[in-house]
């Protein structure tokens, strides 16, 4: 086995050199891979938390955008039905002015249409008189010419 060595070039200091990078891997592994690895997994630990925290953030976010479009929807709902109630209350209103508009109008035609009809037949009364007083003027103007 010593010939194997000599012919690959193998002597004590390779050796050596085989300890020494063991022990100086050791000391990186405790000194410098075992931190790091363990900040590295921290790190993933943490972002793994903030990614879940995001997610329950977003979730919460939507729940109360769905709380707000539907306090929106019902607001809108609320403010068309009161809408719709002072539209109704003013065609209420209108049709009830109108009426009253039309009940007045046709107390005073009706009240001028008495009215017309009292002057009409004082008129024709006062006609019928005149006409008789002027009748019995003709025939006492024909009889006192015709007599004469």
């Amino acid at each position: 086995m010593a010939a194997i060595l000599e012919q690959l070039g193998i002597d004590s200091t390779f050796f050596i050199e085989f300890g020494v990078f063991f022990v100086l891997f050791a000391f990186l592994a405790k000194a410098y891979f075992g931190p790091f690895l363990k900040l590295l997994q921290e790190r993933h630990a943490r972002t793994v938390q903030d990614r879940e925290a995001a997610q329950t953030i977003m979730s919460q976010a939507e729940q109360k955008f769905s709380e707000y479009q539907a306090k929106i929807s019902d607001a809108r709902q609320k403010a068309r039905a009161e809408m719709e109630e002072a539209l109704r209350q003013g065609r209420a209103e209108e049709h009830a002015a109108l009426s009253g508009a039309r009940d007045e109008a046709k107390k005073i035609t009706q009240a001028a249409l008495a009215e017309v009809e009292a002057e009409r037949a004082r008129l024709k009364a006062a006609i019928e008189t005149d006409a008789e007083s002027l009748a019995r003027a003709i025939v006492e103007r024909l009889m006192s010419q015709g007599g004469a």
